[in-house]
């Protein structure tokens, strides 16, 4: 029996979503545990401290209740996938206090530009595997636009990462959807499930 690629999308991105959400004790630290912090708990951006993020805490804190981490379903019409692209939910109410912090936070990429050797270079880190035009992209304060600067581009797409940087209250717009943060990549590092 051929499956639809609605369908398999749909399937791949429950999977990835679940896995995702379950955050690995074995992950690789970016420092030693003093100064990897897990969430932010509105503690201040230090020196040397790395923020061990969730999703969920882009948001400001009186919208977080109403955070999932489920991808939204893929929105197809009459034509199916030849239908016009799924609109973006614009919310770009962030998280101030996490303005210059450094952090580190899992998701998946959706590559804008790629580099010389093949690897992607400037993308947009999101939580749900599969964030493509059917299915409806996070809003704005769940995107991070990422950049790596003069470091390696990442390799594949179909991987989750952890990546570490800098993070910025810096809205952008781009073809595949606005941004509410901005990171510049310190270090790439594939998620380990």
């Amino acid at each position: 029996m051929k499956m639809r690629p609605a369908v398999f999308a749909v399937l791949l991105i429950v999977t990835a979503v679940a896995t995702l959400a379950a955050k690995p004790a074995s992950a690789t630290p970016v420092a030693n545990s003093s100064s990897l912090v897990p969430g932010h708990k509105a503690l201040p951006a230090k020196p040397g401290r790395i923020i061990e993020l969730d999703w969920k805490e882009l948001l400001p804190e009186g919208e977080r209740s109403h955070f999932t981490a489920v991808a939204p379903a893929p929105i197809h019409d009459y034509r199916g996938e030849g239908g016009p692209p799924a609109l973006q939910a614009q919310d770009f109410n962030v998280n101030k206090s996490l303005e210059g912090a450094t952090v580190r936070l899992p998701g998946f990429i959706v590559p804008l530009d790629a580099v010389k050797s093949g690897g992607v270079s400037e993308f947009l880190l999101v939580p749900y595997f599969g964030s493509c035009i059917h299915v409806p992209p996070p809003p704005p304060n769940q995107i991070v636009y990422v950049h790596t600067g003069h470091r390696p581009g990442i390799d594949s797409i179909y991987d989750a990462y952890w990546i570490t940087g800098k993070l910025h209250l810096q809205t952008k717009s781009t073809r595949l959807g606005s941004t509410a943060y901005e990171l510049i990549a310190e270090k790439i590092e594939v998620y380990k499930y």
